[in-house]
Formats: C-alpha cells, sequence, structure tokens
C-alpha cells in the first residue's frame, strides 16, 4: 500500500509539473490557452491512476477468484460434501468431464455442470 500511496503522489506532482511548465510559458496575463496535446500530458497521470486503482480493486481480485474456483473444480473427489450455486447441498457420487453428479438424499441422484459448484462444505465435528 505505501508503494501505491507514493506512486499517487508521484504522479500528481509529475501532473502538476507539467500544467505549471505549460502554464509557466506564456508570460502574459491573458489566461493561457493550451493545447490539445498539453491538456492530455496533464491529465495523463490521474488517466493512469484510475485505471491503475481499477486493476488493483476489480481485476486482480476477480482473477484470484477465478483461481480458486478452477482449484475447486479439478479438486473435486467422490465422497465430498459441496454447495452448489442454487444453494443445493450434496455429496459428490461421481466426477466426468463437465458434469458432476451430485447425491442429495439416499438413492436421488442429481447431475449438475462443474461450473455451479461454489463452495467445498466442510463436515462440522
Amino acid at each position: 500500500m505505501k508503494a501505491l500511496f507514493r506512486f499517487i503522489s508521484w504522479a500528481v506532482w509529475l501532473g502538476s509539473f507539467s500544467a505549471a511548465s505549460a502554464l509557466a510559458q506564456v508570460g502574459t496575463d491573458a489566461p493561457p490557452t493550451l493545447t490539445a496535446w498539453q491538456r492530455l500530458i496533464a491529465m495523463s497521470p490521474m488517466i493512469l491512476m484510475v485505471f491503475l486503482i481499477f486493476y488493483l480493486l476489480v481485476i486482480l481480485p476477480q482473477q484470484k477468484q477465478l483461481k480458486m474456483q478452477e482449484a475447486l473444480l479439478t479438486s473435486l473427489k467422490k465422497g465430498e460434501m459441496v454447495l452448489t450455486s442454487s444453494g443445493i447441498i450434496a455429496r459428490v457420487a461421481g466426477v466426468e468431464n463437465d458434469h458432476v453428479l451430485l447425491e442429495i438424499s439416499n438413492g436421488v441422484k442429481v447431475k449438475f455442470e462443474r461450473s455451479h459448484i461454489k463452495f467445498r462444505v466442510e463436515k462440522k465435528n
């Protein structure tokens, strides 16, 4: 987090420099007119900060969650208790390529897609 704050302060400082140098070039009392490129350069640190914050707060956690979900789906074994996306808690009766056979009750088996398995339910002692 310290590194993020340092980067943000550096980017703000750099952005103020480019805007200040563009304003310093005009030596009159008239309001300065900045070209489109000067405005873009002055705003670029802020634009980069928005993309960096978006990446850190949205994309990175989502990638981590997808990796954890994929690890769960590949490690499913017969006899484990799982929770489906529809809220059904069941025991894994069989594992196929794209589907999982879940036993909801004695003798009641339902076929689910692997992607609908959300959590592994731990047995309470």
